[in-house]
């Protein structure tokens, strides 16, 4: 059907207007171009009203306003009524006028506005010959034949909300949506019907014969719960594809990542750290020594110089027997008193430094007296003084290797540490534990359908063989009792149908999401502005989308950009649409919400294509509707207009005004 025209009095902010739309399958496009707020969805929720008595499309903060338009209720006179109107006139396949009609009346009373009671008359309007007939009866029935409700979200729909289609809709109301759209489901009411029909053959044969009857009907019954474990069972089936296909993905990344070597990096990449904290405290515990050893050393290599030049000097001064002048007595006693000695020896504990700086305070006594003493206790000060220089150097070296030992060790671990870093950054652990879990639950739902369609598999022979049991007793009552044998052909006519039924529908299903798969990808790939970026399209059975990119990665449409989503939404849409059984125009509304200028070049240029000869409606922004768009588009455009937006003291009214 062709929509040929929408009269619209008193709805919202429309209160008197008619739009006439094209139909040439040339210029098959009409383009209704408003700013945001003048009217655009509401247009969409007439159509949705007109048709089912709801508004189905986002209002946002205006939802719960009266549809009674403010205007006319100012303009009217108290105790009057007011009458708001939708009628949508189609051209049916005879060309025929179809049209649908919904009211609804309000009356004022004292500025007030309130609803008739009755609430609203919905009328179908049928053209018969040159005479219209207007009904009541049976107008919601026609309507659902002709425009099903569960359905407008496929032909009148809110593009600025197609970027969001594949989050807010789950994969069974998108399949349920193409049966319905498809007209599938009446196959499944076939089979519904069928069913009916096989249980009242199967009561009046028990009636008849009461085993006979019963084993029907124990047929019947056993038939049933193989149905339902057979549908169990292809569930799981399509579960178990599904979790295989995802388990693939992630154990090729898992591949990729190399979960082993990154385990061991890791653990290389602690013990690394520790070890490097270890050295650098070598290092800092060996250059503090070094420090403190050069310190407490330091008096040692400032004075032994001087002091083996006193020794020597005080040998020869030794030998003439007496001590010289620049060595006065009160310089040795200072030494004495404060038990430290020039060379840093203490007094107190080192009893032959003690005794050698005694004798010198002896210059009384003649010195050759103590001669062999002080020269022992002078060869020992010097043999004490040379062994700490010569600990001192050994000890400097030992830290200095240490120092250098660890340094080059310290060197040599940061660099590795850096490369192993590298390579963590790139193959994170956190990732990998994520893949890791997923696995895992992918793994645990295999098992789990694995089991499922074991113990299905394992159900479904063993109520087989009740069906082969009561079966034997049929065949021996049905012998018994040739009367009965019409209804056993009919049972089991029915029952072949059934089958049959369930076959075709299966096969028809299967051919619908292939074709439905093949026209998306067909149409999402040649409307992308990435060249080459995405290749290839694949719905599951329960029309889950995966899109494949260049790599061979498949990615969620969650995992799309915005323009990206809309436009894979987008050409979902077109490809039910052609495998619609429903000849229906498209009200688009915001088709192209913040998509880019080649992107919406690319829109323009094939969705005549796309939409296949189809009715197109447009509602649309400026912004939306280039110039470049437009002239893109223009050939195939048969009527423009443009809302015209005006808010008086009077109240708010909006035009739909044809351009040229």
């Amino acid at each position: 059907m062709d929509l040929n025209k929408v009269i619209i009095k008193n709805y919202r902010q429309y209160r008197d207007i008619v739009i006439d739309f094209a139909r040439d399958s040339n210029e098959n496009f009409t383009v209704i171009k408003g700013n945001n707020g003048t009217g655009k969805t509401t247009l969409l929720n007439a159509l949705s009203w007109c048709l089912y008595g709801e508004e189905i499309h986002d209002y946002k903060d205006d939802s719960s306003m009266s549809i009674c338009n403010n205007k006319s209720l100012k303009l009217a006179e108290n105790n009057s009524d007011i009458l708001v109107c939708v009628e949508m006139e189609f051209i049916d396949e005879n060309d025929e006028i179809l049209s649908f009609r919904r009211s609804r009346k309000f009356h004022k009373t004292n500025d007030d506005l309130i609803a008739d009671a009755f609430g609203d008359t919905f009328e179908v309007i049928t053209q018969d010959g040159d005479d219209f007939v207007i009904t009541e009866d049976n107008a919601v029935y026609i309507v659902e034949s002709r425009i099903p409700k569960d359905i407008e979200d496929y032909f009148f729909f809110d593009g600025a909300r197609l970027s969001e289609y594949f989050q807010n809709t789950s994969n069974k109301k998108i399949k349920d949506a193409v049966l319905e759209l498809s007209q599938l489901n009446l196959i499944l009411t076939l089979n519904n019907n069928l069913k009916n029909v096989e249980e009242r053959y199967i009561k009046k044969q028990k009636d008849i014969a009461p085993v006979l009857g019963r084993a029907n009907e124990e047929i019947s019954n056993l038939n049933s719960q193989v149905n339902i474990y057979e549908t169990s069972l292809e569930t799981s089936k399509n579960k178990l594809k599904e979790f295989s296909n995802e388990l693939k993905i992630v154990e090729e990344e898992l591949m990729k990542s190399n979960v082993n070597e990154v385990s061991e990096k890791s653990k290389r990449d602690k013990e690394l750290k520790r070890r490097i904290k270890k050295a650098k405290s070598n290092v800092n515990s060996a250059k503090e020594k070094r420090r403190k050893l050069i310190l407490e050393t330091y008096p040692y290599m400032l004075s032994y110089n001087y002091f083996t030049h006193f020794l020597k000097y005080g040998e020869s001064t030794r030998k003439k027997g007496f001590i010289p002048p620049k060595f006065k007595r009160g310089f040795l006693e200072d030494m004495l008193k404060e038990g430290i000695c020039i060379c840093g020896a203490d007094l107190k504990t080192d009893t032959a430094h003690r005794k050698a700086i005694e004798a010198l305070l002896e210059e009384t006594n003649p010195l050759t007296d103590k001669s062999e003493e002080i020269t022992l206790a002078i060869a020992h000060v010097k043999e004490v003084i040379l062994k700490d220089l010569k600990s001192f150097k050994a000890d400097l070296k030992e830290y200095k290797q240490i120092i250098a030992e660890n340094e080059a060790d310290l060197d040599e671990m940061i660099e590795e540490r850096k490369t192993i870093r590298a390579f963590l950054e790139k193959y994170s652990e956190d990732r990998i534990k994520e893949l890791t879990s997923l696995k895992t639950s992918y793994e645990k739902e295999i098992r789990n359908h694995e089991r499922n369609m074991g113990r299905c598999e394992s159900e479904i022979s063993s109520i087989r063989k009740k069906i082969g049991k009561w079966k034997k007793v049929q065949t021996q009552e049905a012998k018994m009792q040739i009367e009965l044998e019409e209804y056993n052909k009919k049972i089991n006519f029915t029952r072949n149908a059934i089958d049959a039924a369930k076959t075709v529908r299966s096969e028809l299903t299967e051919n619908m999401r292939l074709k439905i798969e093949n026209l998306t990808k067909e149409k999402f790939i040649k409307i992308q502005w990435k060249d080459d970026e995405f290749v290839d399209i694949r719905l599951d059975q329960n029309y889950g989308v995966f899109v494949k990119n260049r790599t061979g990665k498949e990615e969620r449409p969650g995992d799309l950009s915005d323009g990206e989503k809309l436009c894979l939404g987008l050409c979902f849409m077109s490809a039910l649409h052609n495998v619609s059984g429903f000849e229906l125009p498209i009200v688009m509304d915001t088709p192209l919400g913040n998509l880019d200028v080649d992107m919406r070049h690319n829109i323009a240029e094939f969705l005549p294509q796309f939409v296949g000869g189809k009715q197109i409606v447009l509602l649309v922004t400026s912004t939306e509707y280039t110039d470049d768009f437009r002239e893109t588009l223009l050939d195939h455009v048969g009527k423009e207009y443009t809302i015209e937006w005006n808010n008086s003291e009077d109240g708010k009214e909006s035009r739909v005004v044809l351009d040229g």
